[in-house]
């Protein structure tokens, strides 16, 4: 009978444990604790490499991860630990000799507090070039529409509703400032996200 109370009482301090500590979770962590060090490498890298050549690399130099095209900055492009994929790599505007760069990844851990810190994409972390916008980031990663100018219907008229940065209703238009002659229909009207 004692063996049996031991045996019991144990099993439910070590049930305890595991939900305490959650392997999953201390799992995610360790993902994105790569990743965040993955990024933060590709960044010195693509610094090194711009300081050298006036341009950050090409646009598909990440697709090869496991290769050596960044030699001899770094022996081999690093890959997602849990995918194999690549990192997201997005320049704006695209170019033969880049400027600027996002690169990005989406954390495992839901409760990261850094997966928040980018609007519209929950879960992504990301490392860019000096002086590049939100815009950018947050383009890059939710595949939002960057304009310098945008347009909508409001109350009829057409009107600019966001300049350098993401409209605040929908449907907008970009450097239209005619609304593609639409705001005579009020089912055009400019409704706020």
């Amino acid at each position: 009978m004692e063996i049996l109370i031991t045996v019991t009482i144990l099993i439910v301090i070590g049930l305890s444990l595991v939900t305490v500590i959650n392997p999953m979770t201390q799992i995610f962590k360790g993902y994105d604790a790569v990743r965040k060090t993955d990024l933060a490498k590709l960044k010195a890298v693509f610094e090194s490499y711009y300081e050298d050549h006036g341009c950050y690399p090409q646009l598909d130099i990440l697709d090869n991860c496991g290769g050596s095209d960044l030699q001899p900055y770094m022996d081999t492009i690093p890959c997602d630990p849990n995918t194999k994929e690549p990192y997201l790599l997005y320049y704006y505007p695209e170019s033969t000799c880049p400027q600027k760069f996002v690169i990005y990844t989406q954390l495992a851990n839901i409760f990261d507090p850094a997966g928040k810190d980018i609007p519209y994409c929950d879960s992504y972390y990301a490392i860019y070039s000096p002086e590049i916008g939100e815009t950018i980031v947050i383009a890059g990663c939710s595949g939002r529409q960057i304009c310098s100018r945008l347009y909508g219907c409001v109350s009829g008229q057409c009107r600019l509703i966001a300049e350098d940065s993401f409209p605040i209703c929908y449907p907008s238009y970009c450097q239209d400032t005619s609304c593609n002659d639409k705001c005579s229909d009020p089912s055009y009207e400019c409704v706020a996200n």
